[in-house]
């Protein structure tokens, strides 16, 4: 299948730049390109490479390490996917994601590559490479955001997965121009063992052909290749004569790539010929005009009566095909997404009720559309990419589509009551022929525009945004709540209603348990810390009632970030006037620790709230505090029996273990899936833990 992965590359350790052939040479590179973890395709980093014209073979040179950047540990190697495909960025799903939208099928092929960030080098060595631009896109593997850990920050090292990039060609040894019809002979020994002949092919050539004979038959071996803005054909000639047979493209030149594999020397001729002179009185091209807007990759290509200005209806005849041609620009019209829509327009003849027209979407040539609607190929006949009938308009999409000249064919068939093969003609089947449909006459409406993402929208359930990478502007959904996808279509992680519920419910009901924590600091005299406790409780609460509901049930008091900091700010404090209680300083000095910590605490989380040292600053502060007045007291009154025993020997461990417990199951065990358990669980913990751990006034005399 074209559109999914061709592998056609070779990945392996260089030693030196010049160990693939000795031939290669280094012509572009393109160090610390930062990947991130793929979750969507707004998540991808371009490279942009650009071959010469007249390449022998291309090799593009890719390095991946890490790049320790904070935290504590060493940073492990991880996957890493790379994605190489000429004209335009490669189209991939490679989460599996579904799209809703109908999307072309047989698109330009494109190469892939998974490899390690340990600093080895990787290849993808393409020989006979179409010229121009290339792009590759990277970025660490997929993997099942269910099972992916939700690990503190500073805990493990912090790592930047680095990508350097590389082009090496291997130019010609020799680039002549070549004339159709002109017989070329040439003598490739081992000094000039690449020839590659450029010419232009005239339009009346649909199917062309390109015949080689050698002199030394079968003792040699001649690698042959035709390509324009892709690879036509190839093949590998090992007789006294071959012929490839390939489609040219429109108005763009061609190249002919000949290698001498093995073999002293052969003296090679080389002939061009139309294969099936076509005629053009049987194709009548329809003319389209673009109108650009001043945005990236808005255009339309429309069809206009005269000197009119608003777009109008064509006419489709029995005999002949109709073509529709449009040029995808360079680099700046392939970010977003060509839409194709066809309407049949009413013609008020009831016999003509059962007419329905065929379109076949092709890049570089036209393709011939056969008496049973199938779409005439290079290699093959496909179905058909759209079927439009009286029922209303049909649309075809095609992401970041390859830049060069597109055609889309047009021809209407009149239907014949109860016609049988149309199931299987017309529902993806390709047909050469149906006795029960005839070609006929037909009046269309066309729409071809470049819109960001899928007509500029994302199914309602995310939103089309625009992102550069590399240099380049692309277009890509940010998906709301669980959806995925290209078009935010899938809904594999979306959570069903009671779900959604469960988990809401248990990540703020679970606050209930400060409750606890409350009374017993108002019972003991603790007001400021009660007050803190209150103000944990409530923005913990309404925080996950905003931010677990997944957009269904969320209750959002005010801005998500709002309650983030308050939550995150109060968890800290809470923290703080706990250990500052259980140091029992007196009413001045706690009075200065509670809002000293409050000050630091509040620019602190502002500064970096989920950062490991934000938790350890009150923690190790708070804990030296206690050391420090508990060793003084102990030191004054001669004893380590401080503070008295049923707090020292049965409050305190049993605190300190039930915060540890929370403390592991928040840092280590958390994922994705079971965060609303783990998080709950947490609350409780540190809930509980603040019970036991705040001491009776009597017990720190």
């Amino acid at each position: 299948m074209r559109d999914s992965v061709l592998v056609i590359l070779l990945a392996w350790i260089i030693a030196r730049e010049r160990g693939l052939c000795g031939k290669l040479e280094r012509v572009a590179h393109q160090p610390n390109n930062i990947l991130d973890d793929y979750y969507a395709y707004r998540h991808i980093s371009i490279i942009h490479f650009s071959i010469p014209d007249c390449t022998v073979a291309a090799g593009f040179k890719f390095i991946v390490k890490e790049e320790k950047t904070g935290g504590i540990g060493s940073c492990s190697p991880r996957n890493v996917s790379i994605y190489l495909k000429s004209g335009s960025l490669p189209f991939v799903q490679p989460d599996g994601s579904k799209i809703a939208a109908k999307l072309m099928k047989g698109r330009r092929r494109y190469y892939s590559l998974t490899m390690e960030s340990n600093g080895d080098e990787y290849m993808i060595k393409i020989d006979a490479p179409s010229p121009g631009d290339w792009y590759a896109i990277a970025f660490r593997s997929w993997s099942d955001p269910d099972n992916g850990k939700i690990t503190q920050q500073g805990l493990g090292a912090s790592c930047d997965t680095v990508l350097d990039a590389e082009l090496l060609v291997e130019p010609a040894s020799l680039m002549l121009p070549m004339e159709p019809t002109s017989i070329y002979e040439l003598h490739m020994n081992e000094s000039v063992d690449s020839v590659v002949m450029q010419l232009l092919i005239p339009d009346e050539y649909v199917d062309s052909s390109l015949t080689l004979k050698s002199t030394c038959g079968e003792e040699c071996r001649i690698a042959l290749h035709v390509t324009a803005e892709d690879h036509l054909a190839g093949t590998i000639v090992n007789t006294s004569s071959a012929t490839v047979y390939f489609k040219p493209y429109s108005d763009t030149f061609h190249y002919a790539t000949l290698r001498l594999l093995s073999g002293e020397s052969s003296t090679v001729s080389l002939q061009l010929l139309d294969s099936s002179p076509t005629d053009f009185s049987q194709v009548k091209p329809v003319d389209l005009m673009r109108k650009s807007l001043p945005d990236f990759f808005l255009f339309d290509y429309e069809h206009l009566r005269g000197n009119g200005t608003k777009p109008s209806a064509f006419n489709l005849t029995a005999d002949t095909l109709s073509v529709l041609s449009f040029e995808i620009g360079r680099v700046y019209d392939v970010g977003g997404t060509l839409t194709l829509g066809l309407k049949l327009v009413d013609t008020k003849d009831k016999e003509k009720k059962n007419v329905v027209v065929v379109a076949c979407i092709s890049l570089g040539y036209y393709s011939n559309i056969t008496a049973g609607g199938g779409c005439v190929r290079t290699e093959n006949t496909t179905a058909a990419d759209i079927y439009v009938n009286s029922t209303g308009p049909a649309s075809l999409h095609i992401p970041y589509p390859e830049s060069g000249i597109w055609h889309l064919s047009l021809r209407a068939f009149c239907l014949e009551e109860n016609c049988r093969c149309t199931a299987t003609c017309l529902n993806g089947t390709a047909c050469e022929d149906c006795d029960c449909m005839s070609p006929c006459d037909a009046r269309v409406e066309s729409r071809i525009s470049s819109l960001p993402c899928i007509e500029g929208r994302c199914n309602s359930r995310g939103k089309c945004m625009h992102y550069m990478s590399g240099g380049f502007v692309f277009a890509a959904c940010h998906c709301s709540g669980a959806y995925r996808g290209f078009d935010c279509a899938d809904d594999t992680y979306v959570l069903s209603n009671s779900d959604v519920i469960i988990r809401v419910i248990l990540l703020t009901f679970s606050n209930l348990a400060f409750i606890g924590s409350i009374y017993v600091a108002v019972r003991r005299e603790y007001f400021t810390e009660a007050i803190v406790y209150a103000a944990v409780m409530f923005f913990s609460t309404f925080y996950h009632a905003c931010e677990a509901g997944e957009d269904v049930y969320s209750v959002c008091i005010m801005r998500l970030s709002v309650l983030q900091f308050c939550d995150f700010f109060n968890a800290l404090l809470s923290i703080w006037v706990t250990l500052v209680a259980m140091a029992a300083f007196g009413p001045k000095l706690t009075a200065f620790c509670q809002i000293s910590g409050a000050v630091i605490l509040a620019m602190s989380a502002e500064m970096d709230r989920t950062a490991l040292w934000v938790f350890l600053l009150p923690a190790i502060t708070g804990s030296a505090l206690i050391g420090l007045s508990w060793g003084l007291r102990c030191k004054r009154r001669g004893t380590i029996r401080y503070p008295s025993r049923p707090y020292r020997s049965i409050y305190f461990p049993a605190g300190l273990l039930l915060v540890s417990l929370g403390l592991v199951c928040y840092a280590f065990l958390q994922t994705r899936s079971n965060y609303y358990i783990v998080h709950s669980l947490w609350h409780v913990c540190v809930a509980v833990g603040v019970i036991l751990l705040l001491p009776k006034r009597q017990y720190m005399k």
